[in-house]
């Protein structure tokens, strides 16, 4: 590949890896971050950042070796993949806003900071937004999503939760407005940007070459991530029937799905 329309990372690199069992060969891993530009060495060091954070093991050295993720990113990434799907079912009319407010909250004393901040974690990924000292908002249920995606007992220890059907805010009344000032428009739509780009220049390659096929996934998929990393993914009922997001996802998918007919075997796909 050449003139790439974004850069894919090391970690997105050695992520999209992984096969449904947690599973990597690091031949396929550098051969893969080869064609999106990324050096053998680089990968390496995030190789061995992701080991030391308990992300994953290396089994073996150099292209004969292999890498094994461990429970708590397989949990995690299962989460990631579960807000990928909801994405998609919101936009095929699923999951439609009840009427209610949640709101989380939480109190977490300095001994116990790792879990303080894994809960702001957990909250920010989930779309929620902050809206005083350990107060977050949110138009979604993200009980079951923050279960999965928090280490077990950080929820049943820490997180207050409530749900009203009237949320008002300092000089903000209207629905229109409070969702205006907690998740901006223009932030979301400019993280869908790498996205657009990345769909403006895909190229389909050639079936028999899986470390293209793989290559082209990993860089929807990097632009995708980027995306949701700032998408809310409020329900349809607070957006414009014609909010862009929404038909750029539905181009990421006929795309990897155009993808996937050529390789539907490859970790990437898992």
């Amino acid at each position: 590949m050449s003139a790439l329309p974004i850069t894919v990372s090391a970690r997105t690199i050695i992520e999209g890896s992984f096969d449904e069992t947690g599973v990597a060969d690091l031949a396929a891993v550098y051969d893969v971050g080869l064609a999106l530009g990324v050096p053998e060495q680089t990968v390496r060091l995030a190789i061995r950042r992701m080991a030391a954070a308990g992300e994953l093991v290396q089994e073996g050295r150099g292209r004969a070796g292999r890498i094994i993720r461990s429970s708590d990113a397989l949990r995690r990434s299962r989460s990631e993949s579960r807000l990928i799907d909801f994405a998609f079912a919101q936009d095929a009319g699923a999951h439609p806003w009840d009427g209610n407010w949640r709101l989380y909250a939480f109190s977490v004393p300095e001994s116990a900071r790792p879990e303080r901040d894994a809960l702001r974690a957990g909250l920010t990924a989930l779309g929620a937004a902050p809206i005083a000292s350990g107060l977050y908002a949110t138009p979604h249920n993200l009980r079951e999503g923050l279960l999965d995606y928090l280490p077990p007992g950080v929820v049943d220890r820490w997180l207050i939760s409530a749900a009203t059907p009237d949320l008002v805010l300092p000089g903000r009344h209207s629905t229109t407005a409070i969702v205006e000032l907690l998740w901006p428009a223009g932030e979301t739509l400019a993280a869908y940007e790498p996205l657009a780009n990345v769909l403006a220049g895909t190229e389909i390659p050639r079936a028999s070459d899986p470390v293209a096929v793989t290559a082209a996934a990993l860089l929807l998929a990097e632009g995708l991530d980027r995306a949701l990393s700032v998408d809310p993914l409020l329900p349809g009922e607070f957006r414009p029937s014609d909010w862009p997001p929404a038909t750029l996802r539905a181009r990421f998918l006929h795309s990897w799905e155009q993808l996937r007919a050529l390789g539907p075997t490859l970790p990437v796909f898992a």
